[in-house]
This record gives C-alpha cells, structure tokens and sequence, in this order.
C-alpha cells in the first residue's frame, strides 16, 4: 500500500510549501499530494483553498490574515510571493493535532514550475498527485478549470515526469478531458458524500452535487460511484475514507480500479483501520506514521 503525503506532509511543514515538497522527496514516500491554481498571470500557483488561508498566511508585514481571501486566481504570482505560509496562526487546531510541525518563518507560495525543477534536480521517483482545484460552486473565485488543467498537463509534459504524475479533481469531466489530451497520464476521480458538498455550500444556497459527476453521475450505475468513475475511464478512485468500506473497494478491484482514500487522520488507529481496508494507496498528513515506511 502506497502512503502519499497529503498537501506536501502537512502534519510535519506548511502546507502545500516548497520545504514540505523537499521533504517528501528525501524522506522517499510513495506519493506527495499538492493543489493548483492559475494564477491571474498564468502561473501555476500550489495553494489549497481558493481564498488564502487566514490560518496559515500573514501579509507583507507579518500581519495574520483577519479573514479569508483575497482569491489566488485574482493574484499575480509576484503578489502570491508577498505572503508567508510557514506557520499556523497560534492557538488553532492544527498546532494541538500536529505536535511536531516545524514552522519555518518567511516560507512563500510556491509555484508549480519550482516542485517540478527541484523533483528533475535530484531525479527523483516519488509520483506526483496534483489535484486540479476547481468547484462548479465557486467560479467566481476560481480559475477558469480547463485552463489550468491544460497548462499542469503541458508542464508535466515539458518537464518530462507525465509517467509519474496523478491528476486528481472532484469535477470528472475535467479528467475525462485530461484523458483525451493525454491518454497516458494517471486519473484519480475524487468523491465525498453529497451531504457534505450541500453542507459546506449552505451558506451559498441551494446546489446540486450531482454537477460534480459531469456524464457519469452514480445514479445512472446504480448507484456505484465506483461503478461511474470506471465508465469515465478512471485509473484510480478517491473515495474519502468515511464514505468507504472493504467491500466497495473489493469491487473497485473487480472493476479494475485502483483506490486512494483520504482524509486518513494522522493517529494510529485511523491508520490501522485504513490499512485494514484493502487500499492501493492512502493520503495522510503524517505520512511517515504509516508502518512500512
């Protein structure tokens, strides 16, 4: 079972950040797991939410971010590089789930073109999962999905690691279209519980999980989600861990799937119960807590 490093080991570093990538290559875990964004001049930018991160960002001056925002793709890159991610706002969760996170002071957005030019340097082989950050609930603050699809794919294929690389993303058609523009790179189609998706959105009213599934909603396979992501020609399917069980990962296998589950907590327990479950992969923060690594 390969352990992959979530949000570049964000158990250990800052998120998503160019130290914590480092990290991931040299301690050789499996996988390091990362998001994208286009930035408002066309760089990909590695960040997690759509808005900046008031609990990990301070501005210019060392001030913490009051509230979330402003948008990454409403950002140039030289304005992303102004921020600093390398420690998370005191008294917040995180500092009490992740004892030994190491905070690293003047730690800034990183690009995506940087990742690729460190990984080329030391040649190294872990696989590279990107998760296309795009929602068909929040386009007014996201970058246009296709687009940045597009140029993650040119950049892997310009760097010459495609045959290493998972793309990841919520919104199916996106990986359907990444199939067809490069039949040989590796698909891992993400799924959570509708209910949640209709909670999160709450505040923004009424939304239809089912936009996620594009074509190949669940309910016309009944209702597999696993039994959809093979008609849409998956490679993997990315069930978070509470929505799964041995069973519908079995018949992922039948279906000739491989599985990643996330969202797997960083405690010996949930990585047990993880483990027990018969994945090809899991995506936790701590990825260093998993047994055989």
């Amino acid at each position: 079972m390969k352990a992959i490093a979530s949000e570049c080991c964000s158990g250990l570093f800052p998120k998503n950040s160019l130290s914590g990538f480092k990290h991931c290559l040299d301690a050789g875990y499996d996988g390091v797991e990362f998001d994208v964004h286009l930035t408002s001049d066309g760089f990909i930018a590695v960040q997690h939410d759509f808005l900046l991160n008031a609990q990990i960002t301070r501005d210019p001056n060392g001030k913490w971010l009051a509230k979330p925002g402003p948008p990454v793709a409403q950002l140039t890159q030289a304005q992303l590089k102004t921020y600093d991610i390398g420690r998370y706002v005191p008294g917040c969760q995180e500092e009490a789930d992740y004892p030994d996170y190491r905070a690293i002071d003047n730690e800034k957005i990183p690009l995506l073109d940087e990742f690729l030019q460190y990984y080329q340097s030391i040649s190294a082989r872990a696989e590279l999962w990107i998760e296309i950050k795009s929602s068909p609930f929040q386009r007014a603050i996201s970058s246009n999905p296709e687009d940045l699809l597009k140029a993650v794919l040119q950049a892997v294929s310009d760097a010459g690691v495609i045959e290493k690389t998972i793309v990841l993303a919520f919104e199916w058609d996106l990986l359907v279209l990444a199939k067809q523009l490069r039949p040989s790179i590796q698909t891992d189609f993400l799924s959570i519980d509708p209910k949640y998706i209709k909670a999160m959105h709450a505040k923004e009213g009424v939304v239809d999980p089912s936009l996620l599934y594009g074509s190949f909603s669940p309910e016309l396979y009944g209702n597999s989600v696993a039994t959809a992501a093979s008609a849409a020609g998956a490679d993997w399917w990315g069930p978070f861990i509470r929505d799964v069980s041995n069973n519908d990962i079995l018949a992922a296998h039948d279906l000739g799937l491989k599985v990643n589950v996330w969202g797997v907590e960083s405690t010996p327990e949930a990585i047990a119960q993880a483990e027990s479950l018969g994945a090809d992969a899991i995506t936790l923060a701590r990825p260093d807590l998993v047994n055989n690594k």
